[in-house]
């Protein structure tokens, strides 16, 4: 831009005395008046981006209610991991990092911990951080715009291709995530890396943190964001690292595996040491609480125990949000700690208001609605609770209550039914045996007022399925045992039982004697006999 002072009235000048001055798409501000640059159509252009851009998307937004970070010392391990892939340390050629893991494992605080460390290494980055509860970013809508706002901070020059284009056509943020991507971020791709200032020119990094919690009732728009992504980066000359965080959702899964491009993929699991990690935060935030909470005063100096501490570790199961849900209960409480722990602990009776684990038992009855065959889904949950209980030393598999239960009750069919539950749900590795991320699930399950429409009385279903194993039992030897397992665990009889035991064939009843189950033996077999039989005496 070129003005020559006795051009026109006189007026302020920012830029008195100066020569050959060249301004280009920039903004100044003088006595509060913004003065732009001669191409006011960028300006114009870009509203459409503004209105579009998610502020409680972004790092340390005001707006953002769920900001959690690492607890200091933890999760080093990762985070290391992490930024020796940014750095290019890490020995192989990967554009895109795919941070996955059960629900509550720490993927949010970790990927917030990377990008404050980014802003403390000087590393560029844009973020956008997915939350359900949130519906300015539950959705895929806001994206690309909000991560374009946060391109032009680091590249100016890049908001007159994006203008150009929304000029050209003005309605783009309503086309597909694919299409935003193509014509709104890869066009910027040839502006960033002249302006990044940075000798070694390092990438900008990209950090997507709860992909599974965007657009969770339409699960494509995901794997379009996963895909979208793959094909920015593979671009030339493409400026961008990817870092997503998600559940290791299958769909999520399918689409990270469809990729023609390598993807470097971490899963949380005990392989990062977190129970070392977690107990790190408990004992630390339990320090805090002894130091901060208003009824301190009346904690003595053995609170809390050890057992207590390593009883919350234990229950964790390696996942950081049992945990955490605990810690803010106790601290947030106006009740003494010690008797905050104690109705977290149980041995204060049900809490019928101000539940310790409203937050945890929400996200386990979201991830539990997701289930297309919900029946199916409650019967396998209720065969690994019993099986938990009459076979404490070797859980039964699959292949030994399902299809007694119910024909269509394949291995095949189980898995299917589960695999929207992969947050909470895994198994084993020979594939025949369901287990448990997270050990506080079965407490969840079996508590009536926690649990609502998803609880499960075990008793009532071993008494429903009890008849089904005790009609095989005369076939199989192992269904007999397990007929007589469930046997000794039933409190409640039922007509079907106490038919069922009315009839028993006498061969099978003279083969009880050669029967020592266990750990129960014959007599605890005869005596829960006699006790569904006989319940009144």
């Amino acid at each position: 831009m070129h003005r020559n002072p006795d051009d026109g009235p006189s007026s302020t000048s920012i830029l008195k005395n100066a020569t050959n001055t060249r301004i280009k798409d920039s903004y100044f501000t003088i006595n509060n008046n913004n003065i732009q640059s001669p191409s006011d159509g960028v300006s114009d252009s870009l509203k459409t981006l503004y209105e579009r851009v998610a502020p409680n998307a972004i790092l340390n937004a005001g707006g953002r209610a769920d900001e959690v970070k690492c607890y200091p010392g933890t999760r080093e391990e990762v985070i290391d991991l992490t930024e020796r892939w940014m750095d290019g340390k890490d020995g192989v050629a990967h554009n895109m990092m795919w941070l996955s893991g059960p629900a509550g494992a720490g993927k949010s605080a970790i990927v917030q911990t990377v990008a404050e460390r980014c802003q403390e290494r000087g590393i560029q980055a844009a973020n956008f951080f997915f939350f359900r509860s949130d519906p300015t970013r539950s959705t895929a809508r806001p994206l690309v715009a909000t991560l374009l706002h946060q391109i032009f901070k680091i590249c100016p020059p890049a908001r007159q291709a994006v203008a150009s284009a929304l000029s050209n056509d003005p309605i783009l943020f309503d086309a597909s995530i694919q299409n935003q991507f193509n014509q709104l971020l890869a066009p910027t791709l040839h502006d960033i890396p002249q302006s990044v200032d940075s000798p070694a020119r390092r990438p900008i990094v990209l950090l997507i943190d709860g992909l599974d919690e965007c657009d969770s009732e339409q699960k494509s728009s995901q794997r379009q964001i996963v895909q979208a992504l793959d094909y920015l980066l593979t671009q030339n000359n493409c400026p961008f690292l990817v870092l997503v965080a998600s559940r290791a959702e299958p769909h999520i899964t399918m689409a990270f595996k469809e990729l023609a491009s390598p993807v470097k993929s971490i899963f949380l699991d005990e392989q990062y040491q977190p129970e070392k990690d977690i107990r790190a935060f408990v004992t630390g935030e339990f320090a805090r609480i002894k130091k901060s909470h208003h009824l301190a005063h009346m904690l003595d100096d053995h609170w809390p125990s050890d057992e207590d501490t390593n009883s919350i570790v234990k229950k964790s199961s390696g996942q950081f949000i049992f945990a955490a849900t605990v810690i803010r209960y106790i601290a947030n409480s106006s009740a003494s700690p010690k008797l905050s722990l104690e109705r977290v602990q149980g041995t204060q009776g049900p809490v019928a208001t101000n539940s310790p684990f409203v937050h945890l038992d929400a996200i386990y009855k979201y991830i539990l609605s997701q289930a297309d065959n919900r029946e199916a889904v409650m019967d396998l949950l209720s065969m690994t609770l019993l099986s938990e209980i009459v076979s404490r030393n070797a859980v039964i598999t699959l292949d030994d209550i399902p299809h007694i239960y119910n024909s269509i009750y394949t291995v095949e069919f189980l898995r299917s039914c589960v695999s929207d539950l992969t947050a909470i749900l895994k198994f084993s590795s020979n594939w025949n045996r369901l287990e448990f991320f997270h050990a506080s699930l079965p407490d969840f399950l079996k508590d009536k007022f926690r649990a609502g429409e998803y609880y499960i009385d075990v008793d009532a279903f071993g008494a429903k399925v009890l008849p089904a194993i005790w009609t095989s039992a005369q076939h199989s030897e192992d269904s007999t045992i397990l007929a007589l397992k469930v046997l000794t665990i039933l409190q409640t009889p039922t007509p079907d039982i106490t038919k069922s035991l009315r009839t028993i064939p006498p061969v099978l009843m003279a083969d009880l004697a050669d029967f020592m189950v266990a750990p129960y033996d014959l007599n605890a077999v005869l005596g829960s006999i006699h006790r569904l039989l006989s319940p009144t005496s």
